[in-house]
């Protein structure tokens, strides 16, 4: 199986993105949720696409998550509990800060950007996939990674 080298979603960025999205679409009895490395890859690949300034905010915007936590549960956000976590991610969307709520709703888009477009899912939701079999994709990576063909490495 071929890899796929994760370039902007690495050591602790990584390990809050999981977190992150662990809770923003959990796992069930169906599907191992969004904290799952494939997501990670799906949002990474589509970060090394993203204007420099702006992938520097998100990755930033993550670090920051991470420490807040702090103040949530005693530990930084991937160490806390899974309610302190939902208690942290719940200001953060309703922050009166408005750079913290865009970098929640930011995040959270990348979030299900990353998990919805993962062909395992779709079944998950009564999808039957894009209806444009002749188009080819700019850039055959993407597809590999919807197909979860390719193992993804850190």
């Amino acid at each position: 199986m071929s890899t796929y080298q994760l370039q902007h979603l690495t050591g602790r960025k990584l390990r809050v993105f999981l977190a992150v999205a662990g809770r923003i679409v959990p796992a069930d009895e169906h599907d191992g949720g969004a904290g799952t490395p494939a997501t990670a890859a799906m949002v990474d690949w589509a970060l090394n696409r993203l204007d420099p300034d702006l992938r520097k905010l998100f990755l930033v915007f993550l670090v920051v998550t991470d420490f807040l936590g702090v103040f949530f549960g005693g530990r930084t956000f991937s160490n806390n509990s899974p309610a302190a976590q939902d208690r942290q991610l719940r200001w953060l969307e309703n922050c009166p800060i408005k750079k913290f709520r865009m970098g929640f709703f930011g995040l959270k888009s990348y979030v299900c950007m990353g998990y919805y477009t993962r062909e395992t899912v779709w079944p998950t939701i009564d999808y039957q996939g894009p209806h444009v079999p002749d188009r080819a994709f700019p850039d055959p990576v993407i597809r590999l990674l919807e197909q979860e063909r390719l193992q993804v490495v850190e």
